[in-house]
């Protein structure tokens, strides 16, 4: 399978659906506005104040125009804010959220698959949710990575293997990467704008007006609100009728390129396919939900029985399955079945990570298997201990006289109770000679988003005046500080995604060149080696548009740093996934890779909401 070509067409297909339901918008607005002169037109006549011949001036085209666009708007508005975040997809879903602390084996499975994922992606671990389903289903939502959640239904959790359903979350995550999860969310709030307008000639129609008319015996104000009401529905329901096909045509388009990228993720195209010859075998896909059908397009596979093949949001599964193996020879396979316990205990693949099936899967998945020791597999059963671990984590690297006043913070500002946990779970690190792994960090921050918004601001607090103990900032204190701001402040509401403002990277080709100095220094002292990084990453993302060289930053303060991102935040998605693939270029420039090149660039990454994917590719 030529899985970069599929995903090139995928791309462009995609592109050209979107343009058409953009002038379906278009046509409905049109139609709105011809539909609603004629009514006036008939209204005038019937009054017989209105000229003989059907006409309209500039001005009432603009004032129609901006009526109907104004009602889409409202309803896509109203559809939006009730969409707010990923997890609210899932509330509406009827799907309930995983406690890292309260789960059963399979459903432990389930965390260390999307824990894994997370890792080798670049991106925090989301909130994973259930839903009591027996198909074999999945879905990912959310407008960023920061808020995105995943979800999972019973039957994919219990009737796929491991390696199924590795397969299964790639997939999810790769909607995640290619901006589907977005695109989604947007498409269902325009939808649902379109289909404002059919319910809004419904409820004219059932009006208490209408029929206040009809005892007055006003026949002609009576047919002009049955004429409004009944245009409107048609427009409005034929709109969406409309609309919903080539949403349909989109996801279906998306879905073969999330396959695609699954299994360039994953390197194993068995995963995958595995999990749709289960759905084909008997399993199904069906999801029950009142919002199935309006979210369908979040699916993994088909969650509606559809009649219409243009209606389906998904391929069907067969030519799915093709595409990832040619040579398929058109058998299904049973779902996985759970062990059953005769006598002692069963030894569940959750008790420890599964080491041979992440060998299958890329090198980074491997690598992020390895990051996992004893202690960080044990549930987080609490934010508490989750807290108090993550204040291990910023102290390790402390000499002993800043370590000293470092543990004095924690406890003034926090509580003995945290301090003296956070000096266990240091002790602990330091017996295990565990060093310090960003991949740790992003493994707590599902647990910590359950403080209240006041012991998170008190958090915050801590991690700064800790990080200032030494009067100066190392890089990973500040990695671990820019994480949990970016993931915990979206959570809680203190941090608000900067509105675009920049959609060329010549508009911001000063800060590029400043966050990419910033990268070429990490773990470099040679000001050759340094110069030579950053003209790497600069010129593969062709932006020096004039002689420059690298400011060497290395030992500096890092507010020029955060001034940088903070500009950066407010560029396009397309600017920002080009400023994430150069500074990939210039730490990977001399072949070798350090921790603190890979860690900054995971963190950029975050700031800028742009998941990274794979290094080396």
């Amino acid at each position: 399978m030529d899985f970069f070509t599929h995903q090139e067409q995928a791309r462009r297909k995609t592109w050209l659906l979107i343009l058409l339901f953009i002038l379906a918008v278009a046509a409905i607005t049109v139609i709105l506005n011809l539909f609603l002169m004629l009514v006036l037109f008939s209204i005038g006549q019937l009054q017989g104040t209105g000229p003989h011949t059907f006409s309209y001036s500039p001005g009432a085209w603009l004032v129609v125009t901006l009526i109907s666009t104004g009602v889409i708007l409202l309803g896509s508005l109203y559809r939006q804010m009730s969409l707010g975040k990923g997890a609210d997809v899932a509330d509406a879903l009827g799907a309930r959220k995983l406690e890292p602390g309260n789960v059963d084996a399979d459903e432990r499975v389930l965390l260390n698959v999307v824990e894994e994922m997370a890792i080798a992606s670049g991106m925090p671990v989301p909130d994973v949710y259930v839903m009591e389903d027996n198909g074999i289903n999945a879905f990912a939502a959310g407008y960023q990575p920061s808020d995105a959640v995943i979800g999972v239904t019973r039957g994919a959790i219990e009737g796929l293997t491991r390696e199924q359903l590795q397969g299964v979350i790639a997939h999810e995550f790769s909607h995640i990467f290619n901006g589907d999860m977005r695109m989604n969310m947007r498409i269902t709030a325009i939808l649902y704008g379109i289909l404002f307008i059919g319910l809004a000639g419904r409820m004219l129609l059932s009006s208490r007006r209408h029929r206040r008319f009809s005892r007055r015996g006003d026949v002609r104000a009576e047919i002009a609100i049955l004429g409004i009401g009944a245009g409107l529905m048609i427009i409005g329901f034929s709109g969406d009728f409309f609309g919903r096909m080539i949403q349909a045509a989109v996801s279906r388009q998306r879905e073969f390129l999330a396959d695609a990228s699954a299994v360039r993720f994953t390197r194993n195209p068995q995963g995958i396919a595995g999990a749709l010859k289960v759905i084909g075998h008997g399993a199904g896909s069906r999801v029950r939900s009142s919002h199935t059908a309006e979210m369908s397009h979040f699916f993994f596979g088909e969650a509606l029985r559809v009649k219409f093949q243009m209606f389906a949001t998904h391929p069907p599964l067969d030519e799915r399955i093709g595409r990832i193996e040619p040579g398929w020879n058109g058998f299904y396979i049973p779902p996985r079945q759970k062990p059953v316990v005769v006598n002692g205990p069963v030894t569940h693949e959750s008790d420890a990570l599964n080491t041979e099936s992440i060998a299958t899967l890329a090198p980074v998945m491997a690598a992020a298997s390895a990051l996992s020791i004893n202690y960080s597999q044990e549930d987080h059963t609490n934010a508490f201990e989750t807290q108090a671990q993550l204040l291990a984590f910023f102290m390790i690297r402390a000499g002993e006289s800043v370590l000293r006043q470092q543990q004095d913070i924690v406890s003034a500002q926090l509580g003995d109770a945290v301090f003296r946990e956070s000096l266990r779970q240091l002790n602990q690190l330091r017996r295990d000679h565990h060093l310090y792994r960003l991949s740790d960090v992003e493994k707590m921050l599902p647990a910590l988003r359950s403080l209240s918004k006041d012991q998170y601001g008190q958090l915050n607090k801590t991690l700064i005046a800790l990080a200032r103990a030494d009067g100066k900032i190392e890089l990973y204190e500040w990695c671990i500080y820019r994480l949990v701001l970016q993931y915990l402040g979206a959570h809680f509401g203190t941090l608000t995604p900067a509105p675009v403002r920049y959609k060329s990277a010549r508009a911001v080709a000063d800060e590029i060149a400043i966050v990419m100095s910033y990268v070429a220094a990490a773990g470099h002292n040679d000001t050759q080696v340094i110069e030579r990084a950053w003209q790497a990453g600069m010129m593969s993302g062709n932006f020096l548009q004039r002689e420059r060289h690298a400011d060497h930053h290395s030992g500096r303060s890092l507010k020029p740093l955060n001034r940088a991102l903070a500009t950066l935040s407010a560029s396009s998605p397309g600017v920002k996934r080009q400023v994430i693939t150069a500074l990939k270029v210039c730490a990977e420039h001399d072949r070798h890779l350090t921790q603190d090149e890979e860690d900054m660039i995971r963190v950029i990454a975050a700031i800028l909401e742009t998941p990274i994917g794979m290094f080396g590719t």
